[in-house]
């Protein structure tokens, strides 16, 4: 079986460590060929397919039976799912997400409609296209986020907000500097989790990872954001927000990994997911992220959330790029 490895890579000389956020969503090469390495235990010839203005020709002409497509894209609202339309056109099957759950997942306020559409708790939120637009029934703490960005992009200090003067300058800024609208969701005060799904009908639920903040030094911000996930718990410094598998009752592991599931087959995923939740004042969890595309880094010392579950589940990198591909493969009809 020939393969394309579809994928958007680091610039050698970028740096997410720097605090520029542009290309935070791409990943880097080691990460590509940790995933090709695994690829060809499992088939004859794995091509890397960068997910730029020459990806159409590259698939058309490649011959390729299959892509393991771990692809961002580049520009636009509904970038995730360019790949894979691409893909789709070309009539080669591909691992993940189809078009319309990845364009879905990447917009935040839509994410969140289908959620509430089918009973599943989100915390309750706003799309704000004018900084002073807010409705009066949103209760602060508010937490703002670009509505279209994915690795934390624009998710920084400033992003949780105690008042409507604070909130139209953070807002304001944001809208500016992503070029999109604002989601606004009430900030729940809870316990935060994020939660694996690997395989379909139904999908196994990974070790649950509980997100922590209290080990971080003074000063640093106490919910996850950009400064948190790519700066504070990184290799240089040291810190680990994370813990896997989370210490959680049976009832409460249950609820979690329900919300999960549901959401899973509410937005339609395949084959791989990871998605956030906190627990609301009433202590049920709310999801508010999901991520059709989580990370796929390979060294444990990242703290790469999806790879970290996984490795709890008794999991080899090899072995979660190689369910992956086979539940795309049963997926697709492909036997081998």
């Amino acid at each position: 079986m020939k393969v394309a490895l579809t994928c958007n890579t680091l610039p050698s000389n970028y740096s997410r460590e720097s605090g520029d956020d542009t290309f935070a969503e791409f990943d880097a090469p080691s990460t590509v060929q940790a995933i090709r390495k695994a690829l060809l235990n499992r088939c004859d010839e794995v091509v890397i397919v960068e997910a730029d203005e020459d990806a159409y020709e590259m698939l058309r002409r490649g011959n390729f039976e299959f892509a393991f497509n771990i692809a961002e894209g580049i520009r636009g609202e509904a970038r995730e799912a360019q790949i894979p339309a691409m893909l789709e056109m070309l009539g080669i099957p591909y691992s993940g997400s189809g078009v319309t759950t990845l364009a879905i997942t990447l917009d935040k306020r839509r994410t969140k409609e289908v959620l509430e559409a089918n009973g599943i708790r989100t915390p309750r939120f706003q799309l704000l296209s004018r900084a002073d637009e807010l409705r009066s029934d949103l209760q602060f703490p508010l937490f703002l986020k670009p509505n279209g960005e994915g690795s934390s992009r624009g998710i920084t200090a400033k992003s949780l907000v105690s008042s409507k003067e604070e909130l139209e300058e953070v807002a304001s800024e944001m809208a500016a500097t992503y070029r999109q609208p604002v989601l606004v969701e009430e900030y729940l005060t809870g316990r935060e989790f994020t939660v694996g799904l690997l395989g379909n009908s139904p999908p196994e639920v990974l070790p649950i990872v509980e997100v922590g903040f209290e080990g971080l030094p003074e000063g640093a911000p106490k919910f996850d954001c950009y400064e948190v996930k790519w700066i504070y718990d990184s290799l240089d410094t040291g810190y680990d927000t994370t813990a896997c598998p989370a210490e959680l009752d049976d009832d409460l592991r249950s609820r979690i990994e329900k919300a999960a599931t549901r959401t899973f087959e509410a937005l339609e995923v395949r084959d791989l997911c990871r998605l956030d939740l906190r627990l609301d004042n009433q202590g049920e969890p709310s999801v508010f992220d999901v991520n059709a595309l989580p990370g796929l880094i390979p060294d444990p010392r990242e703290n790469s959330r999806f790879p970290k579950a996984a490795y709890a589940a008794g999991y080899s990198y090899e072995e979660l790029i190689g369910k992956v591909f086979n539940a795309a493969l049963a997926r697709e009809g492909i036997s081998r």
